[in-house]
């Protein structure tokens, strides 16, 4: 017995030993783990983009490590790191995570977006890249302008009170005319509806820790009537939306373009150039899937964009008179803006910027995954790792914009009033707020085009104020935002009145109110 103790000791000795010879890993600072579960419960269910923030300012890190039940996260909370890992070390972080929820029960994966970085996800940027870089971009602009003042104006006009309805028709409306080519209705048109829920759908389904089935991926096999699979429930409800929000307006373009009744868009110029060689079945099933990302991109991150600058305008009544002075100065009141005016426009331009800025649309980054084994500034950055590159830490950094909660569109003006050209200071037109390397979104142009147009013409054309209390008194809401990958601002009141009777006659001359379509 004491010759078998003394083995065994001596065992333990020499595995201690070993233990404390192999070299460790040293993974980037993060908040305390714990057994098993890890960091799950410090990944916060909303406004997780601010926690993260605050690890880097409580860890003196811009690189941060969270174990969430054995999937190792990390956030890059300043540009030099996002820039160093997800642009210049692309080809190590451009694949997406595989979800059990939103990818086998739910199929998000048919989203461009959610693709991992293989020949599919290669192919449908190439078709995406190749209609909207195309030299002639007229008929781009002249959709988004038709839908500028044949919706947006016209509906903001008529019924002010549903304006967060109106920007989503009017918005959203126009990305997907561009898709499908299909006719739009001014209100209430029934494949906007579509497209709100199916990003609905996709958006629940991807949210992190928020199914089991995630963390425990045999429960995928349980049949839908067995106690707690009230997932798979879920899981199909939102199949059969996202079948339809694929399929059906794919379904009608082609027979919009066999009866003459749509106009050009991405998906009939895609159908026509294809060669006779391709495989039908494959190419169709790849512009099907395509023509949902156009959708999904546009009635998301634009329409937010634009509810903000109406947040902005109401809780800012300084930025809403400086924005109109130069408007009257530059175009005058005879008639409404264009996109030939936005250089002369500087301080329009600055509170574009300032809003993707303050509330960025996507403001934790959409989670790229590493391929490989990688180290940076000494740290160990497993293989599987979910990566993000968290925009609102780089948006609200203090070193580079001080007061950073403050709506200050000065910010990227010079003392002249002129825009800076300052390569310290992250233009978010063109970093961050769009993605990064190779996954950085190949339509943020089409997005910034609408969103610049309708900003303008809102401020152009409108006055946003408080509504009044019983009092009399102007009633200034508290604006929340909330959501997951994508915030949006909650719904609010405020009223919205034409700055005149001439603003008024330009809205009206601009579209025919017998005409329910745009």
């Amino acid at each position: 017995m004491a010759t078998q103790a003394n083995l065994l000791v001596t065992a333990l000795v020499v595995s201690v030993l070993l233990f404390w010879r192999i070299p460790r890993k040293r993974y980037p600072p993060g908040p305390r783990r714990y057994p098993i579960l890890g960091n799950l419960f410090d990944i916060p269910k909303t406004h997780a983009y601010k926690k993260f923030a605050q690890y880097s300012k409580d860890l003196d890190s811009d690189i941060i490590y969270l174990d969430a039940a054995g999937t190792p996260f990390i956030i890059l909370n300043s540009l030099e790191a996002s820039v160093e890992l997800l642009d210049k070390r692309s080809i190590r972080y451009s694949s997406r995570t595989h979800t059990t929820m939103g990818h086998d029960l739910v199929g998000c994966q048919r989203l461009f977006v959610m693709l991992p970085y293989n020949d599919e996800w290669r192919e449908s940027k190439r078709v995406m890249v190749k209609h909207l870089s195309a030299p002639d971009q007229t008929p781009i602009v002249s959709r988004i302008r038709d839908f500028v003042r044949k919706s947006l104006l016209p509906n903001f006009l008529t019924s002010p009170e549903d304006f967060l309805v109106h920007i989503k028709n009017g918005v959203g409306g126009s990305i997907i005319s561009l898709a499908y080519g299909l006719p739009i209705r001014r209100v209430a048109d029934p494949w906007v509806a579509l497209a709100d829920e199916g990003m609905q759908c996709v958006t629940a389904a991807i949210v992190p820790g928020k199914y089991a089935v995630d963390a425990l991926p045999f429960l995928k096999y349980l049949p839908e009537w067995f106690p707690g699979a009230g997932f798979q429930k879920e899981a199909r409800e939102s199949r059969e939306v996202l079948r339809r929000f694929f399929r059906n307006p794919f379904e009608a373009t082609k027979k919009g373009m066999a009866d003459g009744s749509v106009q050009p868009s991405f998906l009939s110029q895609s159908l026509e150039d294809a060669s006779e060689t391709d495989d039908k079945e494959y190419r169709e099933k790849l512009l099907e899937n395509v023509g949902g990302m156009f959708t999904a991109g546009g009635t998301d991150s634009s329409v937010t964009a634009v509810k903000t600058l109406v947040a902005v305008l109401l809780l800012y009544p300084e930025v809403q008179m400086k924005a109109q002075a130069e408007i009257d100065t530059v175009i005058g009141s005879s008639r409404l803006p264009d996109f030939d005016d936005k250089p002369n426009l500087p301080y329009i331009n600055a509170v574009v910027k300032e809003v993707l800025r303050w509330q960025p649309p996507i403001p934790g980054g959409f989670p790229h995954m590493s391929t490989e084994d990688d180290t940076y500034k000494g740290y160990f950055i497993p293989k599987g790792s979910i990566v993000m590159g968290n925009t609102w830490a780089i948006m609200h950094d203090e070193k580079t914009f001080p007061d950073p909660s403050r709506f200050d569109p000065e910010r990227f003006l010079t003392p002249l009033g002129q825009l800076r050209q300052d390569k310290n200071i992250p233009d978010p037109e063109i970093v961050a707020t769009f993605g990064f390397g190779r996954r950085i979104c190949p339509g943020m142009n089409v997005g910034l085009t609408g969103f610049w147009l309708a900003a303008v013409s809102i401020i152009s054309c409108f006055n946003v104020s408080p509504q009044l209390n019983e009092s009399g008194e102007p009633d200034v809401p508290k604006i929340e935002y909330l959501g997951k990958e994508l915030i949006h601002p909650e719904p609010f009141k405020c009223r919205i009145k034409p700055r005149s009777k001439q603003a008024t006659s330009l809205i009206q001359s601009e579209y025919d109110e017998t005409s329910e379509y745009v």
